[in-house]
């Protein structure tokens, strides 16, 4: 199971780009929400998105962070008194090569990752790109992105209950 930490990272970033290249669209061409959002799925960022990208990068870090390519670096044994580089020493001094060869470490939110945590970040990209087929049902697509709108204006009012909200989904939904 994808740890808690990583989905709502993962999620946060999504929405957060969605929002803002939806936002950017409506500023610019002074239209309404409804029309940016129609104008954002003709952009690049909605075919990227479509396509999965933003779990393609995501899950690219992790594999590129596979503990098995540490098993012989001289850090493993160096002292040091810094929290991150001990988690990591302790990992791969507890884990065999074929548990480390099978170890991903995610940097931002600190969470290691195992084969079958990527497979299941590959499900969760193809049930997005399922998801986001304009071309099988173009209103659960448009709710989609309302929903990654909504989900980012409710994350911002907890963070920053002050700022501004350009799309104010929320106020017209509610």
């Amino acid at each position: 199971m994808i740890p808690l930490k990583v989905k709502e990272h993962l999620e946060e970033y999504i929405n957060q780009e969605v929002y803002v290249q939806i936002a950017i669209i409506k500023g610019k061409e002074k239209i309404g929400t409804n029309s940016a959002i129609t104008r954002y799925f003709k952009s690049n960022h909605f075919k990227d998105l479509c396509e999965g990208k933003p779990f393609d990068h995501f899950i690219e870090g992790l594999k590129n962070k596979c503990l098995g390519k540490l098993k012989n670096s001289p850090m493993r044994n160096k002292q040091t008194t810094d929290e991150t580089i001990l988690e990591l020493q302790n990992k791969l001094n507890e884990l065999s090569d074929d548990e480390l060869d099978n170890t991903y470490w995610e940097i931002e939110t600190g969470e290691f990752f195992s084969s079958n945590q990527i497979k299941e970040l590959e499900i969760n990209r193809n049930d997005l790109v399922d998801k986001l087929n304009i071309s099988k049902n173009e209103d659960k697509v448009i709710q989609t992105i309302l929903d990654f709108c909504k989900n980012y204006e409710k994350l911002c009012q907890q963070k920053y209950p002050e700022a501004p909200l350009p799309l104010e989904i929320l106020k017209s939904t509610n």
